[in-house]
């Protein structure tokens, strides 16, 4: 999924008048915390790495189908929070909550990012 596609997923989804450049702080936050929280990038890499601008729009985000609906399900808990709707945030936040779990633990089971491999290739 790349960054346009998931502010226009999370737009038609949940309609506002937030700008991009709003949005693409979110997703810098939470792109941040992936690289930095999961894929165990360096501070600097990570803010180097993953620090979008309007100019990337057309940028992969970090994660991947199936579990790329992590992003929509945060942008859509900022904006519901952003418009003081704190039991649609609430839900949104929970959903969002369940696919970062969903995620980080597919990705647990299948890579060590310290060693820098693949679980299933090296038989560990």
């Amino acid at each position: 999924m790349t960054i346009a596609q998931a502010i226009s997923l999370a737009d038609e989804l949940a309609p506002n008048a937030y700008s991009t450049a709003v949005k693409l702080q979110w997703l810098n936050h939470i792109e941040g915390r992936l690289a930095l929280e999961v894929f165990l990038m360096a501070p600097a890499e990570a803010e180097e790495t993953y620090h979008y601008t309007a100019a990337d729009l057309d940028k992969e985000l970090l994660v991947g189908t199936p579990y790329d609906d992590l992003y929509t399900w945060y942008l859509r808990s900022q904006i519901d929070l952003a418009h003081a709707e704190y039991d649609k945030a609430q839900n949104d936040t929970a959903m969002f909550n369940a696919a970062w779990t969903e995620f980080v633990c597919w990705f647990c089971q299948r890579y060590d990012p310290v060693q820098g491999y693949r679980v299933e290739e090296d038989g560990a």
